[in-house]
């Protein structure tokens, strides 16, 4: 029974572990690696993990091994635009290359912010996590990290109008 809960558990923490990657830019299969090698690590170290730190530990642990791949490989990562899941159903080829556009758009944006503040926005929009996740996964207080995540947004905006 422990064996199944913990590969439900594992599932479960790499298929959060794998959308966040990937919205961080990095390629399937470089995705895929992460999340897999942070899983392996953790059945390596699960003893050594007080209980309430262990979503946090995950998180950081496939934070460190993205920030090791994007220090190696001396370019910023672009995620595929083909790759990107669109919100819209329709077939129609002009909406489809506008919805391609933007998401470029999106992309770009977000990666003149700060690797903290593109962390923050993702976890909080893209993955809908609330500021109580937020805060447990980055060990940061709940209300510091509130204040953050308005600047991110900010800044977000601020260059995302220059950019039209």
């Amino acid at each position: 029974m422990a064996k199944e809960t913990m590969t439900g558990f594992l599932q479960q923490v790499g298929t959060v572990l794998y959308r966040y990657l990937r919205k961080r830019g990095l390629t399937h299969e470089d995705a895929e690696d992460i999340t897999q090698d942070t899983c392996y690590k953790f059945l390596l170290h699960k003893d050594g993990i007080q209980s309430d730190k262990v979503m946090s530990w995950l998180f950081r642990v496939a934070t460190n091994q993205f920030y090791d791949l994007k220090r190696q490989d001396k370019r910023h990562p672009t995620m595929d635009i083909d790759d990107v899941p669109l919100r819209s159903l329709t077939n129609i080829p002009e909406i489809s290359i506008l919805q391609k556009e933007q998401s470029k758009n999106i992309r770009d944006t977000l990666e003149t912010l700060s690797e903290f503040h593109q962390e923050l926005l993702i976890l909080k929009f893209e993955l809908e996590l609330s500021y109580r996740n937020i805060s447990s996964l980055l060990n940061k207080n709940e209300n510091t990290l509130k204040t953050h995540v308005a600047r991110a947004k900010e800044r977000f905006i601020k260059n995302f109008k220059e950019d039209l």
